[in-house]
């Protein structure tokens, strides 16, 4: 056999010399092409040969979704048995060579009695385009979009491994002139529910030829995402940190973090600001890398305009008869500038943070002393509009042991209280939110559960789209626990139950922070003088409180907790005197 092909092959070598000077004369009629097609033998998955449409020397043929187009492998038999195939100067064996027919494939069959060259059209059948699960069709099962990997006849998407897949609604397109079957009936883009626990199979019809292809549908999973440490740059994450924390711009949605550090001087205890270029892959200062504050400043908070330009606020130490109020400051064109009169705020401040309502700058904070008419510990927000800063206090909450505002996903500002209003005796959060320009109480003054009477300090809040707040905050009395409360639109109710905290005096057991990622899930971080730092995340099959996962066995301060647009969830906290950010990796993500 070998002998007859090294034959037939030196034969047609002689063709090919004297094709290349007499071609016009060697094409003829006398090699004939009896046949062109794809044979299960050669085609593995195949069910039936296809043959393709020989018209003078112009073939057209199907390709099955069973076979990649681009490495499919025809057979071919000639009028001859000394039959030699070639695709530009390559030999082709029938049954053997792999083609590309995604364009016109030309063949030329050589013989000892001439050749013949025959053009070779492919058209992949009736075919699934795209398929995918999708979040706007599964609002209550996936966060993001899931498109699928379709390799022949095998349709592959991997979900989350704690997504639900039980009910689930594919999206997809396939070529025109076909229909998809489920079990004999319809299968609809975007309607139809599928338990996809096990692979589901999709009949694809042809209508114009009445041939059919079976498609299957497996849903794999993800691995399951962990916390890591994400490494800071040295001048974020270097030694002597005393507070941390962290938002993503809007626009592009890089991350950016803020620090105070806290050296031996007021030039060492400066504000600074670096943020994540996702393209360089490394940390850049916003600013001057030795800190953006003028002199020493605590309580940094930032956001940003709906431009994505940074702002920051801070408790300014320059001296003079202002030091110790708030200034605000901006990034554009880069450099930093103070919004409104540096020291701008109406009193010395404690417990400050910065929001921005669109392009307005608000500021919540308490009074670090009394400032007339307000009390000690009174209650302040303020807005600048045309560089002139007007503020109010809460009415019925007039005082407070801690306060600090927030932006929901609703694009709403909060601003909640540890309220000291109705005595030492009773105090418990109450929250306020912007609502056209007006700051109006949610549901209740102090809230929390019946078993608790006395709450610490910090709160932490967010909100979802459609108003939904959760509140989480720790008691001391009666016992150290806790709590995190849910506002559904019309009454707050505590939210599975309180976990306990050990009562260390430290001031680690106050840490806590609460943010929804936008699939709906709750995650809530806890830390105290013994726990380390924990997350753990609301399970609303059981109505209470998943186990926790550890990021970290060293005792954290300071949490503060971010999810980004991808919905990957961020912790930024202070560990032995430096800062630390972890990240929930999520697999897909």
């Amino acid at each position: 056999m070998k002998k007859n092909y090294c034959l037939y092959l030196l034969m047609a070598i002689s063709s090919l010399i004297l094709f290349g000077c007499k071609k016009d004369a060697l094409l003829a009629d006398s090699v004939q092409l009896q046949s062109f097609s794809f044979d299960p033998s050669a085609n593995p998955g195949l069910k039936e040969a296809v043959f393709g449409t020989i018209e003078g020397q112009q073939i057209h043929i199907t390709v099955p979704n069973s076979i990649d187009i681009t490495k499919a492998i025809p057979s071919f038999h000639g009028s001859s048995d000394k039959l030699i195939a070639y695709v530009g100067q390559k030999v082709q064996e029938s049954g053997i060579s792999v083609v590309d027919f995604t364009k016109t494939v030309v063949y030329r069959f050589v013989t000892p009695d001439g050749m013949s060259e025959y053009s070779v059209t492919a058209e992949k059948a009736g075919s699934i385009v795209s398929f995918g699960f999708y979040a706007a069709d599964n609002p209550e099962y996936l966060f993001r979009d899931y498109p699928a990997t379709i390799t022949k006849l095998d349709i592959k998407v991997d979900l989350p491994v704690d997504a639900d897949v039980t009910k689930l609604v594919a999206r997809y397109t396939r070529s025109n002139g076909t229909i998809l079957k489920y079990n004999g009936t319809d299968f609809v883009s975007k309607e139809t529910v599928l338990d996809y626990t096990l692979p589901q199979n999709l009949e694809l019809q042809d209508v114009q030829s009445g041939t059919s292809e079976n498609f299957v549908v497996t849903v794999g999973r993800l691995t399951a995402p962990v916390w890591s440490k994400v490494e800071l740059a040295d001048f974020l994450g270097m030694e002597k940190i005393y507070e941390a924390n962290m938002e993503f711009n809007p626009v592009n949605g890089q991350l950016y973090v803020a620090v105070q550090t806290n050296g031996s001087t007021n030039e060492l205890k400066k504000g600074v600001m670096g943020t994540y270029n996702v393209e360089d892959k490394r940390w850049e200062p916003v600013g001057d890398v030795s800190g953006f504050t003028p002199t020493r400043a605590n309580l940094i908070s930032m956001d940003f305009s709906k431009e994505g330009v940074p702002y920051a606020a801070f408790r300014d130490y320059t001296e003079g008869n202002n030091e110790q109020f708030a200034s605000v400051m901006k990034y554009e064109n880069g450099k930093w500038s103070f919004v409104g009169k540096q020291q701008g705020s109406y009193g010395k401040v404690d417990y400050l943070t910065l929001k921005m309502d669109q392009n307005v700058p608000y500021l919540g904070y308490i009074f670090d002393k009394v400032t007339t008419p307000y009390p000690k510990r009174g209650t302040y927000v303020e807005s600048i509009q045309s560089g002139i800063w007007k503020g109010q206090t809460m009415s019925q909450s007039i005082s407070g042991y801690y306060a600090k505002m927030f932006k929901g996903a609703d694009h709403k500002l909060y601003y909640a209280i540890m309220d000291l209003t109705s005595g030492v005796s009773l105090r418990k959060p109450s929250i306020y939110r912007l609502d056209n320009g007006n700051w109006t109480l949610v549901g209740n003054v102090n809230v929390g559960p019946a078993e608790s009477s006395f709450g610490g300090f910090n709160i932490d809040l967010d909100a979802t789209e459609d108003g939904q707040i959760y509140m989480v905050y720790q008691s001391i009395s009666p016992a150290y626990k806790t709590f995190v409360m849910h506002w559904n639109g019309t009454a707050w109710k505590q939210l599975g139950d309180g976990f306990s905290q050990t009562t260390s005096g430290s001031a680690n057991r106050n840490n806590i922070a609460v943010r929804v990622h936008p699939d709906g899930r709750v995650f809530v971080a806890y830390g105290d003088a013994n726990n380390g730092v924990k997350v753990t995340t609301f399970n609303k099959e059981t109505g209470n409180w998943n186990t926790a996962m550890q990021l970290s066995a060293e005792n954290g301060d300071k949490y503060e907790m971010r999810i980004n647009a991808e919905g990957i969830p961020y912790l930024i906290t202070i560990i032995d005197g430096k800062a630390a950010l972890f990240k929930y990796d999520i697999p897909g993500l």
